[in-house]
C-alpha cells in the first residue's frame, strides 16, 4: 500500500500533463463586462485628470487702459453710481479689472467715492 501511494505521488511530481490544441484556432477571447470597461475607463479619466496641466494665458485686459475708459465716463459736477460702471457682460475678469482700475483711481485721488447711507448705493464722480 505504502508503495502505490509513493508511486501516485511520483507520478504527480515527475509527470506533467500537456493539453494540445489546434493551432490554427485563435486562442478563446476573454468575456469582459460592460461594467468593467466603464470601470476601467473612469480610473484612466480619474488618473488623467491628476496630470492635467492648467495653462494661463494672458487677457486682453488693462487696468490702465479701464482707468482711462473710466475717468472718461466721470465729471467732476454729477455723480456716477459705481453699478454703472462695472458690467457683468464684461465676465468675471471684466468686472475685476474694472473695480481694480477704480480702486487705483481713488488710490492716485483722481475720482471721489461717496455713500449717503450705511449699505447704500457708492456713487463716484472726478476730483
Amino acid at each position: 500500500m505504502e508503495q502505490k501511494i509513493a508511486a501516485k505521488l511520483a507520478a504527480g511530481r515527475d509527470v506533467i500533463s500537456l493539453g494540445i490544441g489546434d493551432p490554427d484556432l485563435p486562442p478563446p477571447q476573454p468575456q469582459v463586462s460592460l461594467g468593467e470597461l466603464l470601470a476601467a475607463m473612469t480610473e484612466v479619466l480619474a488618473r488623467s485628470a491628476l496630470t492635467a496641466h492648467h495653462h494661463v494665458r494672458r487677457e486682453p485686459l488693462s487696468v490702465r487702459e479701464r482707468m482711462s475708459r473710466i475717468l472718461g465716463q466721470l465729471t467732476a459736477d454729477r455723480f456716477t453710481p459705481l453699478l454703472d460702471l462695472l458690467h457683468a457682460d464684461e465676465g468675471r475678469a471684466g468686472v475685476v479689472v474694472s473695480f481694480l482700475a477704480i480702486l487705483e483711481l481713488v488710490r492716485e485721488r483722481l475720482i471721489d467715492l461717496s455713500q449717503n447711507d450705511a449699505y447704500g448705493p457708492i456713487y463716484l464722480k472726478a476730483a
